[in-house]
């Protein structure tokens, strides 16, 4: 009998989303390579939530697993593309784990960039639109800490950001229109700093708020890992 485990890596922005789809490959009994974050060395920040990179390795620290950072240059999908084509051949990874969540073009795009790169796409967050509410709802009973990093203006005022997902965020959210309550249409972004997989979790020392290209943007400048109870 072959007990041989899918080594798979996982397409990492920090936020809920990727969390969740890391949570549920680890209880599939996935082998989790690493993770994979898009970034601007330039800006020093990953394209996603416009996290400082520091901040990024804190919270792959937290979780024990290795992160890799992927310089877009000028051709953001190539990059990608080489980078996943790497991890095939240099740790074996057979499967690329995305947190795309019911955006058909989204997970499209993902899916002609896993197949370039040799590998399978996986999408273990999938849902359809109307299961966005169960799904917020089984981040926080799972235990998970997460606070809003980026609010679309849009739709949110400056109070937003800085905000974590908690059961008055869960009901605040629903009375918000024209919003998806898991920000699928980009209306907010989450950095997790701690939940179930987490070996130590996350404490923000110092932040700020500023708007960035209609986003109200949590900068987190610096953070330091805690010992859990």
């Amino acid at each position: 009998m072959d007990n041989k485990k899918t080594k798979v890596a996982i397409s990492w922005s920090g936020g809920k989303d990727g969390c969740l789809a890391l949570y549920r490959t680890l209880k599939a009994g996935k082998k989790v390579e690493c993770l994979i974050s898009m970034v601007s060395e330039k800006h020093e920040r990953n394209h996603a939530h416009g996290l400082r990179l520091n901040i990024l390795e804190h919270q792959a620290k937290a979780l024990g697993i290795p992160l890799v950072l992927v310089n877009s240059g000028n051709d953001y999908e190539r990059s990608l593309i080489g980078a996943l084509s790497d991890l095939k051949q240099d740790k074996g990874v057979d499967e690329i784990v995305f947190g795309s969540l019911y955006a058909q073009e989204d997970r499209k795009w993902n899916e002609e960039v896993a197949v370039k790169a040799g590998l399978s796409p996986s999408f273990p967050v999938w849902i359809s639109e109307g299961e966005s509410s169960q799904l917020l709802k089984e981040f926080i009973t799972l235990g998970f800490s997460a606070v809003v990093c980026r609010a679309s203006e849009k739709v949110f005022d400056q109070s937003w950001a800085g905000r974590m997902l908690d059961w008055k965020f869960y009901k605040d959210i629903h009375r918000m229109k024209g919003c998806c309550v898991m920000g699928e249409a980009g209306e907010y972004h989450t950095f997790v700093l701690d939940g179930p997989i987490f070996s130590k979790k996350i404490h923000i020392v110092q932040s700020g708020v500023v708007m960035n290209s209609g986003l109200w943007s949590l900068d987190i400048e610096d953070c330091r890992l805690v010992e859990k109870n």
